[in-house]
């Protein structure tokens, strides 16, 4: 059974690969708690100086939540499967090295979220971005709030409505990718400026970074247990786990 993410090390940066490529390296309670698992070892460790996460295949980087968690999902599930993301986005956004996106393909809903808490964001031209999920019934909390801390309010409230795909000239234009590059190019491109990063002097980096986080978590404690509330609403509805089963059945 292959795994579900790939942990890679070379020399002082670590490589983090969602590796579901059948599915665009959606995401399931494997990889969340996977995640945190690298991040944890990293922590305690302390050998490397940059992390760079990247999807396998040529299509996505992350299409975000597996849809097949929600065919016959209930309420009593939500505040684990809302930790589990919260945990994650913690521990990516919270560490003191820093985190680089090689955004191969897609990035959408979850998957956009993560790659908006990374320190650099690399792309191509033929990438799509957005905050789906209410493309599918599912209600948009913790994304908004994400959107919000990095490219504003403004920003935020249109791509959470709309649920539409932003391709990568427009998200260089929007500052939610910080390169766009050819195609071929983003993971070479991606290990230089982890390189340059990483030999930055390094307590420096690291009391940056730790500044940033604090500054960054401001409302994130409320916003998850908005979160909470509001996707109990919705599953409570039953459009999420319908809209869910008529996308898979096609």
């Amino acid at each position: 059974m292959k795994d579900n993410i790939i942990f890679e090390k070379k020399d002082s940066i670590g490589i983090i690969t969602f590796n579901r490529e059948n599915v665009l390296n959606a995401w399931n309670k494997e990889m969340r708690l996977k995640i945190c698992d690298i991040f944890d070892e990293i922590k305690n460790k302390n050998n490397l100086k940059a992390i760079i996460f990247t999807g396998s295949g040529n299509k996505a980087f992350c299409a975000g939540q597996d849809l097949n968690e929600f065919k016959d999902f209930d309420k009593n599930k939500i505040d684990s499967w809302i930790d589990e993301f919260k945990n994650v986005y913690t521990a990516v956004r919270s560490a003191e090295i820093p985190v680089i996106s090689a955004i191969n393909g897609a990035a959408v809903g979850s998957g956009f979220q993560l790659t908006l808490l990374t320190d650099i964001r690399v792309s191509h031209k033929g990438a799509k971005f957005g905050q789906v999920e209410i493309n599918s019934g599912v209600v948009s909390v913790i994304g908004p709030w994400i959107i919000t801390k990095v490219l504003g309010l403004s920003k935020a409230i249109e791509l959470t409505l709309t649920g539409r795909l932003v391709m990568g000239e427009e998200a260089y234009k929007n500052e939610i990718i910080h390169h766009l590059i050819n195609k071929n190019e983003v993971m070479g491109f991606s290990m230089k400026i982890a390189k340059e990063l990483s030999e930055k002097p390094e307590k420096a980096m690291k009391f940056t970074k730790r500044r940033l986080w604090e500054n960054f978590k401001s409302g994130m404690e409320e916003t998850f247990e908005s979160a909470k509330k509001y996707h109990k609403l919705s599953f409570q509805s039953g459009e999420p786990q319908k809209i869910s089963k008529n996308f898979l059945n096609k």
